[in-house]
């Protein structure tokens, strides 16, 4: 805050201001760094193959590392518009010295600073209590336990929304065109959308290494469904990837997506690995909330799921 009663020197307590700010800014960066490798380390290692039990250690570590993620992030966006606030306050002064507004904007900025801080201190307490807890922990001990009670038999069914279209497994080889994504517990198997000439082209050109187009298909485009049991950590994962390896983002922004679509219940991990862009994306997301799925047209999502049996016995 601007303790504003040396009006004479209202440029140099802008900038000590400013200073002071930079480093509480530094300090919640740090903060924020810890945070995310832990969820590097944590989540990132955690088997896909394994059903998610809300009761295990893993979702209590996930569920409080992504609310610390995001008061962090919360704390660094009103520390940084703090310091705009102060860039602008500053400019202004340089340019009208003796204008009487100045007096206004600084009261607005106290008022703001104010609001800010208090919420930034609530946060940094919340934040810090857990990067203290997880000091504590033996993160390779507590993996190995995670992993051991995660533990299942590959025969459990995968429970998951069906957010779009669902076809039978005798329906299939019929429904299958290019540029679809299939998403197949019959076959346990996730098709990710592709196009007939792609995939010629890369037969053509790799001749020696793939026998077929299916070939092609099975070895490329063709995911374990097993992969994708734990859809909160597989939806964190694939989120992690689209940022960082097909859009060759920053990890920072790689971890803030896939933080966000952790919790995303509604959203199959499989379609993030199909999206080939952080647009396509972005585009699915937003016809997923307004329920207008038919307008996403980049490609076609069909699951394959067992025939309903029916009794023909009358009573």
């Amino acid at each position: 805050m601007i303790n504003y009663t040396d009006k004479e020197n209202t440029l140099k307590l802008i900038e000590i201001e400013q200073l002071s700010l930079n480093s509480t800014l530094s300090i919640q960066k740090n903060l924020n760094r810890q945070i995310l490798t832990f969820m590097k380390n944590f989540i990132g290692n955690i088997n896909i193959n394994v059903d998610f039990n809300p009761d295990n250690k893993s979702f209590k570590y996930m569920n409080e590392s992504t609310s610390a993620l995001n008061k962090s992030n919360k704390n660094i966006f009103y520390l940084e518009k703090l310091l705009k606030k102060l860039h602008n306050l500053a400019t202004y002064l340089k340019k009208e010295p003796t204008n009487s507004k100045i007096d206004i904007k600084i009261k607005n900025y106290n008022k703001q600073f104010t609001a800010a801080i208090n919420s930034i201190y609530k946060n940094t307490s919340a934040i810090e209590e857990f990067i203290h807890n997880i000091s504590l922990i033996d993160l390779s001990e507590l993996l190995k336990e995670v992993n051991e009670e995660n533990k299942v038999s590959q025969e459990e069914p995968i429970n998951e929304e069906l957010t779009n279209i669902a076809i039978y497994s005798d329906e299939l080889e019929n429904s299958f065109v290019e540029n679809t994504l299939v998403i197949s517990e019959i076959q346990g198997k996730v098709i990710l959308p592709y196009k007939i000439e792609k995939i010629r082209e890369i037969l053509l050109d790799k001749n020696e290494k793939y026998s077929s187009l299916q070939d092609v298909i099975d070895k490329l485009y063709t995911v374990p469904i097993k992969n994708y049991k734990v859809s909160s950590i597989a939806r964190f994962k694939e989120a992690y990837k689209l940022v960082a390896k097909k859009e060759h983002g920053s990890k920072l922004k790689a971890f803030a997506l896939a933080s966000e679509l952790f919790f995303n219940y509604n959203l199959h991990p499989a379609v993030i690995t199909a999206c080939s862009s952080l647009d396509e994306l972005d585009i699915y997301l937003a016809c997923l909330e307004d329920s207008t799925l038919e307008d996403f047209k980049f490609f076609a999502i069909k699951y394959e799921v067992a025939p309903v049996v029916t009794s023909n016995d009358s009573v």
